[in-house]
């Protein structure tokens, strides 16, 4: 048998955990993108996290906002709603609404700040103990994670199982979790959202059918809006139509194929307790287009400093690098490279400001995004280094290295480049 853990409300938990009086009040976590990251002031509690992944889970992030000032913006507030507690979600209150929105309808909402390293931290011990009663654990994102009992725990068991793991989280923790489980993976995930809140709901192999059959088909995990409305104009509304169509399904190829047998709980697919990363990326949306070029390449060099940091804490040497930028008129332009580079800084720093300055087809406009990628690490696609470089990229790249650990040590700001000023 495969669980699914799911950890209700997260982030608003994490809050009840350090501050119990939140219990039973209408408690939302909020979110903006780090209006603080372009400071020309140096921040001394800037961390770095790369451990837990998902929506709304930034990798850079402060110890800890000011409650009084983080949503503010002069006279306007900004931000959206990331976690909200059930009592919030009995007035309306949900994820991706704005701020503004959710204060209209829950006026005493207590509204906090996000704290990304208590959240972090209480998700990596949560997941440290749960790999110690569980042999195959996989994190699937900060708040989900999946486990294998295979060998370990008997079906007939599996209930009584999940139903003390989550007593046992509960009383350690603190934390309302939610556990479903089945024979395959997307069918436990479905099981658990079918036990929340605080639940838990177990799906044998001879009772996926009349479980998933009334299930609308969006809901089935992977399955996005384009592929939903491909589906509906063919019929197929649930996963019990989907069922009835495997012809139409596994005509569209390897990846209808795949599809149906998640439908029927029969891929297969395994819990993986290592997830190999496949890309690393940045990007800021401006409250305030920006219309200076030289604030713009400002703010690009703080952004290349901090995913520079971020690739070299993970360990990789990415070969594809990808820009763009975002205008306030609706335009946009984007642009893909690929180079073989020993990665360190100075060549991150150099590449993408001259990529940037190509990219600004529009230079009288504002420009509202910035955003940057990295993928096909060279594990991925293995070939030699550019000859013609590699002796001078060999020596920065141990300076990069030497820069790392000191912002490891002293904070991510304690050496920035020229540009940034």
């Amino acid at each position: 048998m495969i669980i699914h853990l799911d950890l209700d409300c997260f982030f608003a938990s994490c809050e009840r955990v350090l501050n119990p009086s939140l219990e039973g009040k209408c408690v939302a976590v909020g979110g903006r993108g780090d209006p603080f990251i372009f400071d020309k002031k140096p921040i001394a509690d800037k961390k770095l996290m790369n451990i837990n992944s998902g929506a709304f889970v930034p990798s850079l992030f402060h110890a800890r906002y000011d409650s009084r000032d983080y949503f503010k913006d002069g006279d306007t507030l900004r931000g959206i709603i990331t976690t909200a507690s059930y009592e919030a979600r009995a007035y309306g209150v949900k994820t991706a609404m704005s701020v503004h929105e959710a204060l209209r309808l829950c006026p005493h909402l207590i509204l906090l700040p996000p704290n990304h390293l208590l959240y972090h931290t209480m998700s990596h011990e949560l997941m440290e103990y749960i790999s110690s009663v569980v042999p195959v654990m996989e994190q699937y994102s900060i708040d989900e994670m999946f486990g294998d009992l295979s060998g370990w725990i008997a079906p007939e068991d599996t209930y009584d199982f999940i139903r003390d793991l989550q007593h046992q989280i509960t009383m350690q923790f603190k934390l309302p979790v939610s556990i479903g489980a089945s024979s395959s993976k997307w069918i436990a995930k479905l099981a658990t959202s079918a036990a929340k809140p605080y639940g838990v709901r177990l799906v044998k192999e001879n009772e996926i059918e009349s479980f998933v059959k009334d299930i609308p088909i969006g809901e089935f995990p992977g399955v996005g809006k384009s592929f939903s409305a491909k589906m509906a104009r063919y019929g197929i509304k649930t996963i019990g139509d989907a069922w009835r169509s495997q012809s139409l399904i596994q005509s569209w190829g390897r990846a209808g194929t795949d599809l149906y047998q998640r439908f029927r709980g029969q891929d297969h697919e395994p819990v993986q307790s290592k997830r190999s990363r496949k890309g690393i990326g940045m990007s800021r949306s401006m409250d305030h287009p920006i219309e200076s070029r030289d604030e713009l390449y400002r703010r690009i060099h703080i952004l290349v400093r901090h995913w520079s940091h971020t690739i070299m804490k993970l360990g990789v040497n990415p070969t594809t690098y990808a820009f763009s930028l975002g205008y306030e008129n609706g335009l946009s332009s984007k642009k893909q490279y690929t180079l073989y580079r020993l990665f360190n800084e100075q060549f991150l720093q150099h590449f993408s400001i001259e990529k940037f300055r190509e990219l600004d087809l529009y230079p009288h406009s504002s420009v509202r995004y910035i955003g940057m990628s990295a993928n096909k690490f060279t594990r991925h696609d293995p070939k030699s280094f550019d000859l013609l470089e590699i002796d001078n990229d060999t020596k920065m790249r141990h300076l990069t290295d030497a820069l790392t650990q000191v912002r490891d040590k002293y904070g991510l700001d304690i050496i920035r480049g020229g540009g940034e000023l």
